[in-house]
């Protein structure tokens, strides 16, 4: 019970189709708005397809129905290819020499299912608040209110989520499965996009395959802090605290590096935890989703900026600056600063913006601007909370952490859309701090705490003087996106060393895509013959990724060890399938469903809870799940209650007369084979008077 609701592999039709038009549709764009090598149109119109249909899915979902909003921009995307083609009659439609990449695309086809395997055994990150997005999303509610207060719009990012809904609404898919395959699908695309750039940089025999294995693994260098003297490591036990899940650990620093991080959902082996890493954690550890998006428009952009072929093509650029704003705000926001920034710079020193394609690129941003203060996600929300002053998530008090025990739902979950969207959360940090998410900030002052904290970035930060040359001689040379990228990561470096946020931690994450984009750019770099700098140099910044790719290549391997197990979803078993079979999308949108949160949503596809704003013990939610009477469900108009064997065997018998009352029906229910665990969703309309 992983994969389909029902119907077997014969329900992914409508999905493969529907992908089978939007990657045509991306290829003749690709093809006729773009100057692109042969090589690369087949590819990139598979990531520009994927980017523009979720983008479209996005906007049809918000006024039409959920069949519709998942088919017809397939439909779109592929129209628009016909069209761009038919405007360019002095030549094919399509170049069938396209198709002689095909090892390519079975080397990609085989590193989806590599991380499919891998994500199929592991149930990590966020998976609560991914699933009920998946869930709800493929059900027709876009753009998504809170899954955990459903009169209020979400006020976080979902663009990868409504990818993940598309597998679940046409593919018959369940949530998990939703889940993993769609991040797989970005995976693997993300890195054959990353080949086609490692070979326009630096070559095709090595470019195309050591490029996508620095995005893959490279990782920071915490274990090189084992050769250290005891004696740091012991005075650094005083100094740093783990942070988050971290701290489940228990012990010392010095101790918690060698020790594993056992992690709910985790593979079969534990992570070692002085292999991981708190500000780039490596890309085949991408089981969160959004990253793995957010890597695919940030690859596909700088592919694409330089190479526009017609007038309209900003439009298609815009539509990529707008998806990456829906699906990881934080990077979308880097590379505009990034890209006014290089404009303002070459203005006032060269009073030009004539770089090829440079001009376009700022209309896309514009363009761009403006479509995210409507579309929906974090900075619509923002726009509309600082405007009109419409109440979001953003806005309520923060989630006592005994509600979220009791929800049975991870305290990761909430904590971001409860505060990730504060508009005026920054203040000042001092002191000055390296950001990690792991360990906290680490001073600037503290000699030991920066020692670690050099150790946590990795060598590539040694190289940034120079990676910072390079881009801009390259710019000058008319690959002006080196520079913007280039100066993003600066940026996004700086902003945690220097700024705190009310939710910190996920502020590493700008130190995560800076870290990124310059381990990439080092690779370009080393690889420059044309570059004049040291050969001690060059042979220094090769041993430096190498020793960036070690931790990934390790954990990649401890991740191994769950491509032979599945698991569905924290704390999901075959009995929660069984009834996400029988029911999810059987709802009206009017029906109320009372349950577990989270959970509920996740197996009905409905919104279901009301949790947020309200002290535990004074919640009417918190006082129906321990005592759920009939009386008190109707007066809060639910129409149906979802119950399981855990929780029935926790009320009282009173509670369970209550539910055994003549007017209600079994609208659902799933039994195991010992006849001791069930699944039951309970029908309360006849009991209104």
């Amino acid at each position: 019970m992983y994969w389909y609701r029902e119907g077997g592999a014969l329900s992914l039709a409508p999905w493969l189709a529907a992908m089978a038009l939007l990657w045509l549709g991306g290829w003749l764009l690709a093809s006729h708005a773009f100057r692109l090598d042969r090589r690369e149109r087949l590819i990139i119109g598979l990531g520009l397809g994927i980017v523009l249909y979720t983008w479209l899915v996005n906007i049809v979902g918000q006024f039409s129905s959920p069949q519709i909003a998942f088919l017809a921009p397939s439909i779109i995307v592929f129209l628009a290819g016909l069209a761009a083609a038919w405007k360019r009659p002095d030549g094919p439609w399509l170049n069938l020499e396209d198709l002689k990449i095909w090892r390519w695309l079975l080397i990609g086809l085989s590193l989806v299912w590599l991380f499919l395997l891998m994500s199929k055994g592991l149930a990590l990150f966020d998976e609560q608040k991914n699933l009920s997005l998946i869930s709800i999303i493929a059900n027709g509610d876009l753009p998504p209110r809170f899954f955990l207060n459903y009169p209020l719009n979400y006020v976080y990012h979902y663009g990868f989520q409504v990818f993940g809904a598309s597998l679940m609404q046409l593919g018959g898919m369940l949530p998990w499965s939703a889940f993993d395959t769609a991040k797989s699908i970005m995976w693997g695309t993300s890195l054959l996009l990353t080949a086609l750039l490692g070979r326009r940089y630096i070559g095709e025999k090595r470019g195309t395959w050591l490029l996508p294995a620095v995005l893959a693994f490279a990782s920071g260098t915490r274990y090189l802090l084992f050769l250290l003297p005891p004696g740091i490591l012991l005075r650094a036990n005083e100094l740093v605290t783990l942070q988050g899940t971290s701290a489940f650990i228990g012990k010392p620093f010095s101790e918690a590096l060698a020790s594993g991080w056992t992690v709910d959902g985790g593979p079969p082996m534990d992570y070692i935890f002085g292999f991981l890493n708190g500000i780039l954690d490596p890309l085949v550890m991408a089981h969160q989703g959004p990253n793995t998006f957010s890597v695919l428009i940030f690859v596909l952009v700088w592919l694409l900026l330089t190479r526009l072929k017609q007038r309209w093509s900003f439009l298609l650029i815009a539509i990529c600056f707008s998806m990456w704003a829906l699906a990881w705000e934080a990077t979308y926001a880097l590379f505009m600063v990034g890209l006014l920034l290089f404009a303002a710079i070459s203005y006032w020193r060269w009073r030009s913006l004539e770089f090829k394609n440079f001009k376009p690129a700022l209309y896309a941003a514009l363009l761009s601007f403006l479509v995210v203060l409507l579309q929906g996600g974090t900075l619509t929300e923002m726009a509309r909370n600082l405007i009109f002053g419409i109440e979001s998530t953003s806005q309520l008090p923060l989630i006592n952490q005994s509600q979220i025990l009791a929800a049975g739902i991870s305290t990761s979950v909430l904590s971001i859309p409860a505060q990730a969207s504060e508009f005026l959360g920054f203040s000042l940090r001092w002191p000055p701090a390296i950001l990690s998410a792991h360990l906290g900030p680490l001073s600037l002052f503290s000699p030991v705490e920066l020692l670690v904290g050099l150790f946590e970035l990795g060598p590539v930060i040694l190289f940034v003087p120079w990676i910072g040359r390079w881009a801009f001689r390259r710019s000058r040379a008319g690959d002006w996106p080196l520079a913007v990228l280039m100066l993003s990561a600066c940026v996004g470096f700086l902003m945690p060393i220097f700024l705190e946020y009310r939710a910190d931690r996920d502020i590493s994450r700008l130190g995560w895509q800076a870290l990124l984009t310059w381990t990439l750019m080092l690779t370009m770099l080393a690889a420059d013959r044309a570059f004049l700098w040291k050969n001690y140099l060059r042979k220094a910044a090769i041993a430096g990724l190498a020793l960036m790719l070690f931790g990934g290549m390790l954990i990649a391997g401890i991740q191994l060890t769950a491509a032979s197990s599945t698991q569905l979803a924290h704390t999901f078993t075959e009995l929660d399938a069984a009834l996400t079979s029988q029911v999810w999308g059987e709802f009206s949108n009017e029906d109320k469903i009372f349950g577990p949160l989270g959970n509920t949503t996740i197996i009905t596809g409905q919104l279901t809870g009301r949790l947020l704003g309200n002290p535990p013990e004074n919640s009417n939610w918190t006082q129906l799940r321990l005592n759920p009477t009939l009386e008190a469900l109707i007066a809060q108009e639910y129409d149906y209650i979802f119950i399981d064997s855990r929780r029935w065997d926790d009320i009282s018998p009173d509670s369970q007369a209550e539910l055994d009352a003549s007017c209600i029906e079994i609208f659902a229910e799933v039994w195991d084979n010992s006849g001791d665990n069930f699944r039951r969703i309970l029908d309360l309309k006849d009991c209104y008077p």
